[in-house]
């Protein structure tokens, strides 16, 4: 069973090791990311002084994934230009819990029982590089939607919606 905690300033440590996971170097985190630059972009995040949720994913008490999700009309920018509904980010951390579907089920519990209600939203995106085949297919699994292509940073992107 998939549980989610909130993001605390002691799981910075263990974020700045998964930032730092080959998995995560190629579509999350392209370059390293040191304790205190994680301190500084996660620690307004876990204050409450930006207007998103963090949360930590655990199977059976051990923590494996990050996830976060966002009203998009506070962030539009990192919304692709959406103003409806919310965005999601998320990865699996933990080397071994990749491959084991854990993936959709992380995002399927968090979307429907979590960030849709916690903004009261019927609607979910997520994007997600057009060469993270794996993260496709799960965002696809969870029912989500082709929405457009899109560049980010110079890579090619597919945005994907979830209507409830």
């Amino acid at each position: 069973m998939i549980a989610f905690r909130p993001l605390a300033a002691a799981d910075f440590r263990m974020l700045t090791r998964w930032l730092a996971e080959p998995h995560l170097r190629r579509f999350v985190q392209k370059t390293p990311m040191s304790l205190d630059e994680v301190t500084a972009k996660y620690g307004p995040r876990v204050r409450g002084e930006q207007p998103l949720v963090c949360h930590v994913a655990c199977d059976d008490d051990v923590p494996f994934g990050y996830l976060q999700a966002y009203r998009n009309r506070d962030w539009p920018d990192a919304a692709d230009g959406q103003t409806d509904g919310i965005s999601l980010d998320l990865h699996i951390g933990e080397p071994t819990f990749l491959d084991r579907g854990l993936g959709r089920a992380m995002l399927d519990a968090y979307v429907r029982g979590l960030a849709l209600p916690h903004f009261a939203q019927t609607t979910a995106y997520i994007a997600h590089d057009l060469a993270n085949t794996a993260a496709l297919a799960c965002s696809k699994a969870v029912g989500f939607k082709p929405v457009r292509e899109f560049v980010e940073d110079g890579e090619p992107m597919l945005l994907l919606r979830l209507e409830l």
